[in-house]
């Protein structure tokens, strides 16, 4: 039976389909257009090996990517700016502070919190001659990952903004972006969400004793290269999991002719071909979910779910987080010192990391050093497959 919530999803989304199918088909033929004409007129911003990186879930390092004036540059200007009290805490959430570590004195802070990017404050200057090599970053990987509306400009299209970690700062371990079914009612209601995530640091010398690195977790290289299909997204369907020790990724399509969805995987001898892992078509519960319930007995025990209430606390729902036998990610495995594969980027001046923003967990360790750790940071958005207008 359908759910009140998904019976007010589906009604709402089924009368903005065509609408919004429309839009999108619009979009994506003049963004075809735009992308071919601006990555004729300059050189790449990033290997087709760290694209494939990315297209297969792996985490693309790239160092000494940004130039030397604009490192010392932003670096100043993130520092002026966090003088004026520019900067808000932005990783505490109601469960942060007692399942991840955090406290108002540990807490990330962010430039976006206060003014944007595109303010009148500080350096514009420099700012925008960053947005503007970003820009062209961002046109390649919407090109060279077929995700066309990467490409577009709008007002809620990108994120960009300075991070800004003191001493003893860290940030648990989560994703940036989930399925919008898993996100309850309010999944549905913006018209972008998080494809793309990058990092830029700004500390010149910064070495690994100073801590503060961003510990990434990937499958194994193993896993990574055997890989066919891209992750993250297929047809508008967000990635939930992976099947064959992490092999083939799981999409959750929640828009099936039953008004169910199901889970599914692509035939990797034929890309136009799904395989339905479910039993059956199912709604979508509240948090915390447990999608191996829903598989057929014979692929659930290889099934790893990407984001849990036990490896993803400030996602899951609190109450029933506290109450889950999993429970939460323990104080003395905040680092996730545990996991089979550990990928630790040092924050040093000038690399850049590029990752999906749906299928890598990540988390930043605590700095241990005596400076500030500063770092540009942000998110590409793509179009949504629906969203309902309010």
């Amino acid at each position: 039976m359908v759910t009140g919530r998904r019976s007010f999803l589906l009604a709402a989304i089924a009368a903005a389909y065509l609408k919004t199918c429309c839009a999108l088909s619009s979009n994506s033929a003049a963004t075809a257009t735009t992308t071919t004409t601006s990555n004729s007129c300059s050189s790449p911003l990033i290997s087709t090996e760290d694209i494939q990186k990315i297209s297969q879930g792996g985490v693309a390092i790239i160092p000494n990517w940004l130039p030397p004036h604009l490192i010392t540059a932003m670096h100043d200007d993130a520092q002026q700016l966090f003088q004026d009290g520019q900067f808000r805490p932005d990783g505490l959430t109601n469960t942060a502070i007692k399942e991840q570590g955090f406290s108002k004195k540990a807490d990330r802070q962010t430039f976006r919190g206060g003014a944007g990017w595109d303010s009148d404050i500080g350096d514009l200057k420099t700012r925008q001659e960053f947005a503007d090599r970003m820009k062209e970053l961002r046109i390649q990987l919407a090109q060279s990952l077929n995700r066309p509306t990467l490409a577009e400009d709008g007002k809620l299209k990108h994120e960009m903004t300075y991070n800004w970690y003191e001493p003893g700062a860290k940030l648990g371990r989560h994703l940036d972006e989930h399925h919008e079914e898993t996100k309850g009612p309010t999944g549905w209601m913006t018209p972008t969400r998080r494809s793309v995530t990058w990092l830029v640091y700004l500390n010149e010398g910064w070495t690994k004793e100073e801590g503060g690195a961003l510990r990434c977790l990937p499958r194994s290289d193993a896993s990574i290269q055997k890989n066919t299909v891209q992750v993250g997204c297929h047809e508008g369907n967000l990635q939930v999991g992976w099947i064959n020790d992490g092999v083939d990724p799981v999409f959750l399509d929640v828009f099936r002719e039953s008004g169910g969805a199901a889970l599914y995987q692509i035939n990797v001898n034929n890309s136009a071909e799904r395989e339905i892992l479910s039993v059956m078509d199912f709604d979508v519960p509240a948090q915390p979910i447990d999608f191996s319930r829903f598989l057929k007995e014979d692929i659930r025990e290889s099934f790893a779910q990407i984001s849990t209430s036990r490896l993803d606390p400030r996602f899951a729902n609190k109450d029933a987080a506290a109450n889950n036998n999993n429970g939460a990610i323990a104080q003395h495995d905040f680092d996730c010192s545990d996991e089979p594969t550990i990928l630790d980027v040092t924050p040093v001046a000038g690399t850049l990391v590029v990752f999906d923003s749906v299928s890598l967990p990540h988390l930043v360790r605590e700095v241990t050093g005596k400076r500030q750790r500063i770092a540009a940071t942000g998110w590409f958005h793509e179009d949504s497959q629906f969203s309902i207008e309010m």
